[in-house]
């Protein structure tokens, strides 16, 4: 239904683009509330929708309800504003602030933004969750996406948006080390995920159109393809009954927080004498170094969340627990170790 009600809305906005990019009424009845009755939500039922409700902030364009519980402020624009502005993403964080509320939408009908409200240390910029322009983006993508707010699924959101980023940190993993491909894609995906995500399941429906997303992507010359990447919406911290563990030859730890895999590791081959200044900079892909002398990348960026090591060296930890895992055992082989002499449990 939802597919259907999206090539809908696009042939509608295609035709009448003129009328949509000047009169926002327009845009909100004729395209974004059949994208919301798609996704689940009754438009004419207040207890589910409610249209212009007064906030101490102001007044979002719709307020969405869940169990008696305000879940969701979408905020519409008409199809020529930018929805990725400055001052309009400020507006809907204030709503959402205001309300105490996480998340809310901005969309114009083509472009539609989820953007967490708040966040410490972060921008605005850095709050958007995921984007997508239902004109031009994959259907299966603008799905899976859109599907994290429908009606269904909007209590399990932080879930969900989870859920997304590991399958996108998974696949920059892999395209570092391109040799990872050809042992099968999905099998490759579910045993990272049961590695580094066992409190996760994925449909292997999931897993399988993300790969032919981005295999339709990179085989396709003719198009210039930057890769966006779904925010860290937290820190990862490993939560269960018991502290999850690492082995690294006959050594064994505890590890609380994603970061104390790459930590461990270093250490580890610190006290081995193989993680030496003289090794620096020790680069992670193209662009990024994983250890330096200095917590810079290879172009002048700095480190998105540096450790300083034992003897001085900074090491990048900016990963989720997948990409951790991964970079650590590339640590281990660059410094001439096997990949298995690291496990993790």
């Amino acid at each position: 239904m939802l597919e259907e009600t999206l090539s809908t809305v696009v042939e509608r906005m295609k035709k009448h683009r003129s009328l949509y990019e000047q009169n926002e009424m327009a845009v909100r009845s004729q395209v974004i509330e059949p994208v919301l009755r798609g996704l689940g939500w009754d438009i004419e039922n207040p207890e589910e929708v409610q249209p212009n409700v007064s906030t101490e902030e102001g007044i979002p364009d719709y307020s969405l309800f869940k169990n008696n519980k305000k879940v969701l402020f979408v905020e519409a624009k008409k199809l020529s504003v930018d929805v990725e502005q400055r001052e309009v993403i400020r507006q809907l964080a204030k709503y959402c602030f205001g309300e105490g509320m996480k998340y809310g939408v901005l969309t114009n009908g083509a472009v539609w933004v989820l953007f967490r409200a708040f966040q410490e240390g972060t921008t605005m910029a850095e709050r958007i969750v995921w984007k997508i322009d239902v004109e031009n983006d994959e259907m299966t993508a603008i799905v899976r996406k859109l599907n994290t707010i429908s009606k269904e699924n909007i209590i399990d959101i932080e879930n969900l948006i989870k859920k997304l980023y590991i399958l996108d940190e998974i696949w920059h993993s892999l395209l570092d080390e391109p040799k990872d491909l050809v042992r099968g894609f999905i099998p490759v995906f579910e045993a990272l995920i049961k590695e580094g995500y066992p409190e996760y399941e994925f449909e292997q429906t999931e897993i399988e159109d993300f790969i032919k997303e981005r295999i339709k992507e990179l085989v396709s010359p003719a198009e210039e393809y930057v890769t966006e990447s779904i925010p860290l919406v937290e820190p990862i911290v490993l939560r269960g009954t018991q502290p999850r563990k690492m082995k690294i030859g006959t050594d064994v730890y505890e590890i609380r927080n994603s970061y104390d895999i790459l930590v461990n590791t270093a250490e580890w081959l610190i006290r081995k004498g193989k993680l030496r200044k003289e090794s620096c900079p020790i680069p992670i892909g193209h662009k990024r170094n994983l250890v330096n002398t200095q917590p810079k990348h290879r172009y002048g960026d700095d480190f998105r969340a540096p450790k300083r090591l034992s003897n001085g060296l900074y090491i990048e930890t900016h990963y989720s627990t997948t990409s951790c895992i991964t970079n650590a055992r590339k640590l281990l082989e660059r410094c001439g170790y096997r990949e298995d002499t690291l496990e993790v449990q």
